[in-house]
């Protein structure tokens, strides 16, 4: 019981230790994408921050574990490959409004979300969908690939919980742009160059 309560209070303060290694946009707005620094074993953990559905969260996202994210990314490649297949259906056959759960799915992980104070959930199961919309204003047609957290609820209060959090992507460049910010190399080279600034001024 003792080491569950000392990781609790270690993860808020494992929350503000990463850094940003990229970003992306989700209905118009910046998003970002960080990890926190490689241990002696070179593991870390990836943050995704998302769009709230729930109107009372002010922030929150997907917190994937490095030994996670080659099923997470593989998952990820297999929802892409959907999307490219419907949506060449879809404008073959000009369907214009569709909402279909993609069979692929990601790796269980976990999330963190905000009221006033930071509440985490360890084991969420993610989810796809593949929805078409058209717009009553213009007409337009949107070809979007869907990912959920699935409703999240706090480690150490099964009161406090959030609505899903969304990452939306509505083409195949925006889809694999996503999918490059996994890359391993990424996250090494963010910390390579902050430690070797770090060595500049030795102590």
């Amino acid at each position: 019981m003792k080491n569950i309560l000392t990781i609790l209070l270690l993860i808020p303060l494992l929350l503000f230790s990463q850094e940003e290694i990229g970003s992306y946009e989700l209905f118009g707005e910046e998003y970002k994408f960080e990890a926190t620094e490689p241990d002696e074993k070179g593991e870390y953990t990836l943050y995704a921050s998302g769009y709230a559905s729930d109107g009372i969260v002010s922030q929150g996202g997907l917190m994937i574990k490095s030994k996670k994210i080659d099923d997470f990314v593989i998952s990820l490649n297999e929802a892409k490959n959907k999307y490219v297949e419907w949506t060449s259906t879809a404008k073959e056959n000009n369907v214009n409004d569709l909402s279909k759960d993609i069979k692929s799915s990601p790796p269980s992980v976990g999330a963190y979300f905000a009221y006033s104070d930071w509440h985490f959930d360890f084991n969420v199961s993610p989810f796809y969908k593949y929805l078409i919309t058209k717009s009553d204003k213009t007409g337009k047609i949107s070809y979007c690939l869907a990912l959920y957290t699935g409703d999240l609820e706090s480690s150490d209060n099964q009161y406090i919980d959030a609505d899903s959090f969304i990452y939306a992507f509505y083409s195949l460049e925006e889809i694999e742009s996503f999918i490059s910010l996994f890359d391993k190399q990424l996250v090494l080279d963010k910390f390579n160059i902050k430690n070797n600034k770090e060595d500049l001024f030795k102590d």
